[in-house]
């Protein structure tokens, strides 16, 4: 990943990923969204920090605010959609975060919006993360027997490499299996009929809540399907 898209990545895809699911779509909507998402577990997103995050990509000019709106006491609502830079960084974060496999997190928020993508870039992308594991997995006995030669650490730190490189041979087993279940047709990826449909219960409650335009079906949430179409034309 490029340096100058590290700093924050999880957290600025999966913002740019919600919005863009919902869009047009204010602040309480996307908390009350990403927390039924349970990000705060899994991606290390303070609740709090998600007004912050919207704030800062508007000011960065990936986020267009649409209008704000006041009703009784409730506290003025912000509603945002991308701008066509965000749609850019939006493409940028997730192609790299899918290819990179130095950022967990982001590789975990990336995969779920990996149906935004079509099915031959999302091959192309985990495949190269997949290689990219394969390469450290092989390595890492060579690194592990140079580690225990030095007389400089005790023995016992060595099991922070193998505890790496445990992990990465689970990782690349999983994107070897999620690649196999790719190329036998699963999931629906871009320009793709749809895998699943919300119900006109899923709709309602979407639209009742804050969601608003042409709300894209495809991608779900770690914690469950997210993804809910409206054909409202809200603004």
């Amino acid at each position: 990943m490029a340096p100058g898209h590290r700093a924050g990545s999880s957290t600025r895809l999966l913002i740019l990923g919600c919005v863009r699911l919902f869009q047009p779509v204010h602040g309480y909507f996307i908390r009350r969204e990403l927390l039924s998402w349970q990000v705060d577990d899994w991606a290390s997103v303070h609740p709090g920090s998600i007004y912050h995050a919207l704030r800062s990509l508007a000011d960065q000019g990936l986020l267009d605010e649409v209008r704000t709106d006041a009703e009784g006491a409730r506290p003025p609502r912000t509603s945002y959609r991308l701008t066509d830079a965000g749609e850019a960084m939006y493409g940028v974060l997730l192609r790299d975060s899918l290819s990179d496999p130095d950022d967990p997190i982001a590789f975990l928020v990336a995969v779920n919006f990996a149906p935004s993508l079509s099915r031959d870039e999302v091959l192309v992308l985990v495949g190269q993360h997949a290689r990219d594991l394969r390469d450290e997995v092989e390595r890492a006995p060579a690194a592990l027997a140079a580690y225990l030669a030095r007389e400089d650490s005790p023995p016992s730190s060595s099991e922070t490499l193998r505890l790496i490189a445990a992990r990465a041979g689970g990782e690349l087993a999983w994107c070897e299996e999620y690649l196999a279940r790719i190329r036998s047709g699963a999931y629906a990826f871009l320009g793709e009929e749809p895998d699943w449909v919300p119900s006109e219960e899923q709709v309602a409650e979407a639209i009742a809540a804050g969601a608003g335009g042409a709300v894209r079906v495809g991608a779900a949430s770690p914690a469950g399907p997210a993804a809910i179409e409206t054909r409202n034309n809200q603004s």
